[in-house]
């Protein structure tokens, strides 16, 4: 490893804590503010959290990563149509209108699938 390339992988593990504490702090704001732009903090979060890199990035974990955000997206687009129409026959007390809470499922949604299958399949 080229002496250079040291501090970007340094770069690259705090970039998961990064996340992980915007994670932290936007959740209760996401929550609690009722505010235009509330979710912005979550969902800067979550995207950092999931661009973050492993400490060894492998085509394994890039192929996992890939792969779930691909889950994610379709049982995020599932989920929102089937919602749309349950809230349009009064059976689902909420609609998802904003695309940030489409993107904040996506990536929620992601993370999880990814780190399942990461951790419990070796």
């Amino acid at each position: 490893m080229d002496r250079r390339s040291k501090p970007f992988a340094k770069l690259f593990n705090f970039q998961k804590y990064v996340g992980i504490f915007c994670i932290v702090i936007g959740t209760p704001i996401f929550l609690l503010d009722t505010n235009k732009g509330a979710e912005m903090l979550l969902l800067v979060g979550l995207f950092t959290l999931f661009t973050a890199s492993q400490k060894l990035e492998d085509e394994r974990s890039v192929n996992l990563k890939t792969s779930s955000l691909y889950i994610s997206f379709i049982l995020a687009y599932v989920f929102k149509i089937l919602s749309s129409n349950l809230y349009s026959h009064h059976l689902f007390p909420i609609e998802m209108t904003a695309i940030n809470h489409f993107m904040i499922l996506v990536f929620s949604l992601s993370l999880v699938i990814y780190y399942f299958r990461f951790y419990s399949f070796r």
